[in-house]
């Protein structure tokens, strides 16, 4: 007997926190025998960041031009579910043409549908005819799913009172984290570096690590020898690499650029604290903070601020209500011997 096949596809590329929830989605169901097909949009110039042995992976090339590359991965989307039609489920991530349009000619030739509301996509755009398009979209799509699925439940309150799905369609599926994270050895004491802090992050147009720079620089005032990497790129790298330098962060903070999620664990468990901040906003105040998972799962002190869904870590995490509370924050655990947050992984 063959097993049964699930269809996943993603609009966006693996370079983002939406497409490894994805792919750890895709990895539960190949663990529990499903055959799996796998359909993203791949980074211009970039590997894959995932590859499983089980899972069949196939990316649409990026064009540079927007409007041609949504059209492109459409009809890409398309041309693969029709090569794959003896799938049982069509699960979409976000609610978007080039995911959507194909789903709904699934549930046509009676295919199960799913789709994942992850985030308020539309929210990060500056008003004008882009925002709109996704805002329309975001609102159309979700009423043609039997099923609906969201990591937060301010996430099931906006689909129940905005998109007026009713609850039976909802369900809540939790957000977790890679397995890699799991299977870091907490006892690496000797890998750890007392004075550390991590940030993980998109350096790209929605980063605030802006924000987090001069809090940074008045911390390293207290404690010199405080070593700080962060992870990451985008577009505004440069600017913040300039910026660090400008409050004399030069020698304190390491660039590490992009780095494999795989890897990723493997740093964590070399600092003593992982640093997580996001501005209140219609977008920030709805998402799951996968990198506060991420720091905890690696036993790190995590210092954030009260947005997303940190105030679920409160027990582990230390959760301020400002940028003030948490230099504070951070001044206090670095004057402390390092400890391994055992209770909070």
């Amino acid at each position: 007997m063959q097993p049964m096949k699930i269809l996943l596809v993603s609009p966006v590329t693996s370079a983002s926190g939406s497409a490894i929830r994805f792919w750890n989605i895709a990895s539960q169901f190949k663990e529990r025998g499903w055959s799996v097909v796998y359909i993203d949009r791949n980074a211009a110039g970039a590997e894959p960041l995932y590859r499983t042995e089980g899972i069949t992976y196939r990316p649409s090339p990026t064009l540079r031009s927007f409007p041609l590359d949504i059209l492109y991965s459409t009809i890409f989307n398309l041309v693969m579910f029709l090569r794959n039609l003896d799938c049982t489920i069509f699960y979409a991530l976000k609610p978007a043409p080039n995911n959507c349009l194909a789903a709904l000619l699934a549930r046509l030739l009676g295919k199960k549908v799913l789709l994942d509301i992850d985030d308020l996509d539309f929210a990060y755009l500056a008003p004008g005819l882009k925002k709109n398009l996704s805002m329309f979209f975001f609102r159309f799509f979700p009423r043609f799913f039997p099923v609906v699925t969201c990591h937060t439940l301010n996430l099931i309150t906006y689909c129940r009172q905005d998109l007026h799905l009713p609850d039976e369609r909802l369900l809540y599926l939790a957000q977790g984290v890679s397995r890699e994270f799991l299977k870091v050895t907490l006892s690496q004491n000797n890998l750890r570096v007392p004075k550390s802090i991590i940030y993980v992050a998109t350096l790209g147009i929605t980063s605030d690590f802006d924000v987090l720079l001069p809090m940074l620089a008045g911390v390293v005032i207290g404690h010199p020898d405080t070593a700080i990497t962060v992870v990451g790129d985008g577009v505004r790298r440069a600017s913040f690499q300039e910026k660090a330098e400008s409050l004399g962060l030069a020698d304190r903070i390491f660039f590490a650029g992009r780095i494999s999620h795989a890897q990723l664990p493997e740093l964590m468990i070399r600092h003593h604290i992982g640093l997580n901040y996001m501005r209140h906003s219609l977008v920030n105040d709805y998402r799951a903070i996968l990198k506060i998972r991420e720091y905890l799962a690696c036993g790190l002190q995590v210092v954030c601020n009260r947005s997303g869904d940190a105030d679920q870590f409160a027990d582990h995490a230390f959760v301020e209500p400002d940028l003030d509370h948490m230099e504070r924050r951070l001044k206090q655990l670095l004057s402390n011997p390092l400890e391994i947050n055992t209770a909070g992984r």
